[in-house]
């Protein structure tokens, strides 16, 4: 596994080559990458320097680099992304798309988008823009080999709430996935803030909760977290949105249509996914910011 671009890039630490972002080398005979705008990399041991703005050679894993820049990324980060090296009107660098269905597609096209503009940042000069409705509008990124935990932290604009929707079917903001038929996603559920699982399409919360709960306001910034836990015998998530939980599942029983097993997060570490689906035919445009992945909780700065 390598370690976590620079605060300026916005490439996930998979070997691709950064935005001008820090990249950090393999393990023992690998090599680490330059520094990052804002952002020092450390590579594995008896790794060499890269040259500027690019990987080193590969290697056998080591850990992740140290991370210090404005996004607050932690020294275990496996993405801290910001988009300010990124080219407005272009996908950021290191990523692949999901859209309308198809992936590596065109991006943008028709009324679907996730790229990057300078119209809505939250820090800095640009943020990560997506358009989204019916049809997928996702950004995907490999996880590193091995991943059973994963914690996320981003600044979110969002045009439509989460929560307290009655009549809402489904949404998805962002999750995991081992491919587009089994996913873990997390955003709204029947109205409420919740966790949709497929291939079997259960559902969190319960009935009773539906179109009621938490609300992540519309039209302003909020920092959302969401944890993904898998590395042990009883498998959860959680969420917060500016520093308050919104959601727990942490039990099999809470499913509507079911009890979960245990490792209902197994097998779906391949990828991580954000932009924006509805099953609800509702649109939504939102601004990403000072986005991190790492394997403990980020917290909001």
């Amino acid at each position: 596994m390598s370690g976590a671009p620079g605060i300026g890039g916005s490439t996930p630490a998979n070997g691709g080559s950064p935005a001008g972002g820090s990249f950090t080398g393999g393990g023992a005979g690998g090599s680490s990458g330059s520094l990052g705008a804002s952002g020092s990399a450390t590579g594995g041991a008896g790794g060499t320097a890269g040259s500027s703005g690019q990987p080193g050679s590969a290697g056998s894993a080591g850990s992740a680099g140290s991370m210090v820049g404005s996004g607050g990324a932690p020294a275990n980060a496996i993405l801290s992304a910001d988009f300010e090296l990124d080219a407005v009107g272009k996908q950021p660098a290191g990523w692949h798309n999901f859209l309308a269905y198809n992936t590596d597609t065109t991006n943008p096209q028709g009324d679907i988008q996730a790229i990057v503009d300078a119209t809505r940042p939250h820090g800095g000069k640009n943020s990560l823009h997506v358009k989204g409705g019916t049809s997928p509008a996702f950004l995907t990124l490999p996880l590193p080999s091995g991943t059973t935990k994963l914690y996320v932290r981003g600044y979110f604009y969002m045009t439509r709430q989460l929560g307290q929707n009655p009549g809402a079917n489904h949404e998805t903001l962002l999750g995991i996935r081992k491919d587009k038929d089994n996913e873990i996603r997390f955003g709204e559920i029947k109205g409420v803030i919740g966790v949709n699982e497929v291939p079997t399409d259960n559902i969190t919360p319960k009935m009773d909760l539906w179109g009621k709960g938490p609300v992540i306001t519309a039209n302003k910034w909020a920092c959302i977290e969401v944890a993904f836990i898998g590395d042990q015998a009883q498998h959860e998530v959680h969420a917060w949105a500016d520093g308050t939980e919104v959601i727990a599942v942490t039990s099999g029983d809470q499913w509507q249509n079911g009890t979960m097993p245990a490792t209902w997060l197994s097998g779906k570490w391949n990828e991580f996914m954000i932009g924006w689906q509805s099953f609800s035919n509702a649109s939504n445009e939102i601004w990403i910011d000072d986005l991190v992945l790492a394997t403990s909780r980020v917290n909001c700065q």
